[in-house]
C-alpha cells in the first residue's frame, strides 16, 4: 500500500487535457492517484479551463460561461467533503471576457491571479487580480498567452503561481522584441522568470514586473515555477527532450537574487506534449509533476505518470494513471492538478 507522508493533503482535484481541450473535473487521492470522484456533469464541454486549491480540500476553477462561442468565463469555488466529493459551486467575481488559462491564489483564497487571453488571434491577454473579498480586479496587459494573443511577454505553458499572503504572481516565460502578432512570428530575446507585485499600478507586464532569472534561448526549457508560500524561494521546472526522452529538473531558486540555491530531482519518463505541469500543496514542501505519457495502440490504456516529489528528502514517487482509451481521435497532452 502506498504510503503518504504525514500532512499531505489526502486528495488532488485534476483535468485530464486533450489537444481539444480539459475533461471534467476529477478527484483522486494522493497516496496512488486513485480516482475517487469524477463529475462530467458539472459543465459539459469543454470542460475546465484551469484549476488552483486555496487550501486543503478548496478550490477554485475557471470554465466557460455560456455555450462554446461566447467566450466568457467564469470562476467558481468549491470544496471537498471528507470522501473526496466536490460540493456545490460558488460564483466567484464578475465574468471574464476572454478565455482564462491559468489560476493562482493566495492561502485561503482571498486573492485570485489569472491569465486571460483574447476572444480571436491578434486581440490582447493580459494578467490579472481578484480581490474576492471586496470584488475588485486589477490588470496588467501586453501579455502573448498561448499564441491566442500579441504581446511583448510570453507566459509558458501559461502557468502562474501567487505567494500565500498574495503579494506576488510568478510565471516563466520569454521577452519577445517587436509586436509578436501569432506564434512563431516576432522574435523570442530570452528565457525568464518574472515576478509581479499583485499590488502594482496598471501597465504593462513589462513596465511593472521584473527579471529574477535569465536564461539564452538555446538552454533547457524554463517552463513553470512554483512560488514558496512565503515568497522567500520558487521551484523552477526545466525540461529537455531528445531521443523519445524526457528529463525535467526541478531546482530552488532565491526571489530576490535568482540565485540557485539547490537542486531537488531530476526526473525521466516518456515526453508529454504539454510543458511543465506542476502543483506544489498548500504546505510547500511537495509537487506534483505530469511526468510521461505514453501512446499505446488503441484500444490499450494510454498511460500517464505524475511524479510525487518531496522538496525535503528531494525523492520522488510514481503515481501510474491508467487513462480511458481514446482511438487517438482526439490525442491527450498531460494533466492539469491542483492539491
Amino acid at each position: 500500500m502506498a504510503i503518504v507522508r504525514p500532512g499531505l493533503p489526502r486528495f488532488f482535484a485534476d483535468t485530464v487535457d486533450t489537444m481539444e481541450g480539459n475533461g471534467p473535473l476529477q478527484v483522486r487521492d494522493s497516496a496512488a492517484g486513485r480516482l475517487v470522484a469524477e463529475d462530467k456533469h458539472m459543465f459539459g464541454m469543454p470542460g475546465i479551463s484551469a484549476l488552483v486549491a486555496t487550501s486543503d480540500r478548496s478550490f477554485v476553477i475557471a470554465a466557460p460561461a455560456g455555450n462554446d462561442f461566447s467566450c466568457v468565463t467564469r470562476l467558481y469555488r468549491f470544496t471537498l467533503n471528507a470522501q473526496g466529493r466536490p460540493g456545490r459551486l460558488s460564483p466567484l467575481g464578475q465574468k471574464v471576457r476572454g478565455h482564462v488559462w491559468s489560476l493562482a491564489a493566495s492561502v485561503r483564497g482571498q486573492v485570485i491571479g489569472y491569465a486571460v487571453s483574447g476572444c480571436a488571434k491578434g486581440q490582447p491577454g493580459y494578467l490579472a487580480v481578484l480581490d474576492a473579498r471586496t470584488g475588485r480586479t486589477r490588470q496588467w496587459s501586453d501579455v502573448s498567452l498561448g499564441g491566442e494573443s500579441p504581446g511583448n511577454v510570453a507566459v509558458a505553458g501559461p502557468f502562474l503561481s501567487m505567494s500565500a499572503n498574495g503579494r506576488m504572481l510568478a510565471f516563466a516565460g520569454w521577452d519577445v522584441a517587436g509586436n509578436w502578432h501569432l506564434v512563431g512570428y516576432g522574435h523570442l530575446t530570452r528565457q525568464v522568470v518574472r515576478v509581479l507585485p499583485t499590488g502594482a499600478a496598471p501597465g504593462t507586464v513589462a513596465q511593472r514586473s521584473h527579471v529574477v532569472l535569465s536564461r539564452p534561448l538555446s538552454e533547457p526549457d524554463l517552463a513553470a515555477v512554483a512560488v514558496s508560500p512565503d515568497g522567500g524561494s520558487f521551484y523552477l521546472c526545466t525540461q529537455r527532450d531528445r531521443r523519445g526522452q524526457s528529463m525535467r529538473t526541478i531546482s530552488a531558486y532565491a526571489t530576490a537574487t535568482g540565485a540557485l540555491q539547490r537542486v531537488i530531482v531530476t526526473v525521466t519518463g516518456t515526453p508529454v506534449p504539454a510543458a511543465c505541469q506542476m502543483a506544489l500543496d498548500p504546505s510547500g514542501r511537495s509537487l506534483l509533476l505530469t511526468n510521461s505519457l505514453s501512446k499505446p495502440r488503441y484500444p490499450r490504456n494510454p498511460v500517464l505518470g505524475l511524479a510525487r516529489i518531496d522538496l525535503t528528502t528531494r525523492s520522488a514517487a510514481t503515481l501510474t494513471i491508467r487513462l480511458p482509451p481514446n482511438g487517438g481521435m482526439d490525442p491527450y497532452t498531460g494533466m492539469s492538478t491542483a492539491w
